[in-house]
């Protein structure tokens, strides 16, 4: 019965041995999550759950609940909560604490101690709306075109190596360019020869972007491999090219959202965006961790195999 949670926590095989009539359910749940495309799919319709603009109404409705259970004081403290916690995100010293600390877990590389690089790996997710692209015939980039654009930067300072982009879509019904001939038109856009420039163009999350970046790379002994994506997307990032077996690989953290020293104390706009992020990448870490898809539940430096 526990053999689906040989990658989990610890605590989930406790679970199991002192509640059996739990197990199956448990049992289920793994086997759900470690199906590629179940686990797509719960991965999409979480973040209902993640997104800051709806926990005020989530609030609400647990206050609507409370009350027709004439639990009018529980009630009266969730809808209090409704108004407070929306209003709290915009606190920055407080919003970007658990952001920040993702984002220092790697530091950027420097060129003095980067060893010869036989290639580089720009994660998808920075192209823009595919269905822009499409219908305006143009490429659109999104918030995240760091990653295309330090990645192409690396590529400059390293002809020789190879660049791979990774990545199809990481909508739920994808409709418009893949991220593929988006960023093919932006290359061509740029008079980028595309010499050395490689596609994966499958898959649709972070632990896919390892193992299909891996099977076409086939990375040997003694290769370093430079990982660019988001800063607070490493530590995940990572986890996943880990736990596929990748060595040799080199993270490049772009794309920072925080300040080392925050100056602004408050902006309710950025403050909502910074915990979007921080909701999907720490419930990434946990569902990747205990799904088997990293290995570790917040990799580090210290952590390499």
């Amino acid at each position: 019965m526990l053999e689906n949670f040989k990658d989990g926590w610890n605590p989930l095989r406790s679970i199991c041995r002192r509640w059996p009539e739990y197990g199956m359910v448990l049992r289920f749940f793994a086997g759900f999550v470690k199906n590629r495309a179940m686990f797509f799919l719960l991965s999409k319709t979480l973040n209902i759950f993640l997104e800051p603009l709806s926990h005020p109404f989530l609030l609400l409705a647990l206050a609507l609940i409370f009350s027709w259970r004439k639990r009018r004081r529980l009630a009266k403290l969730l809808t209090m909560a409704a108004v407070a916690v929306p209003l709290l995100y915009g606190f920055l010293p407080l919003s970007t604490i658990a952001l920040r600390h993702l984002e220092s877990q790697f530091p950027i590389p420097t060129m003095a101690t980067m060893p010869d690089i036989d290639g580089i790996i720009v994660l998808g997710g920075h192209t823009g709306n595919a269905l822009i692209s499409e219908t305006r015939n143009q490429p659109q980039q999104s918030s995240y075109a760091e990653r295309f654009t330090h990645g192409l930067a690396l590529h400059q300072q390293y002809p020789d190596s190879i660049l791979l982009f990774s990545g199809f879509s990481g909508q739920l019904n994808p409709v418009g360019w893949s991220e593929a001939k988006t960023i093919r038109a932006l290359l061509d856009l740029l008079q980028v020869a595309p010499d050395n420039i490689l596609f994966e163009d499958t898959s649709r999350n972070t632990y896919e972007n390892a193992k299909n970046s891996f099977d076409i790379l086939v990375p040997q002994p003694g290769s370093h491999w430079l990982l660019v994506t988001s800063a607070n997307h490493m530590p995940r990032a990572v986890g996943a090219f880990r736990k596929i077996g990748w060595t040799g690989l080199i993270p490049y953290p772009v794309d920072y959202q925080t300040a080392t020293t925050p100056k602004v104390v408050y902006s309710l706009i950025d403050g909502i965006k910074i915990m979007r992020k921080t909701f999907h990448e720490y419930a990434g870490l946990v569902m990747y961790k205990v799904t088997g898809r990293s290995s570790n539940l917040l990799s580090t430096p210290m952590n390499r195999p």
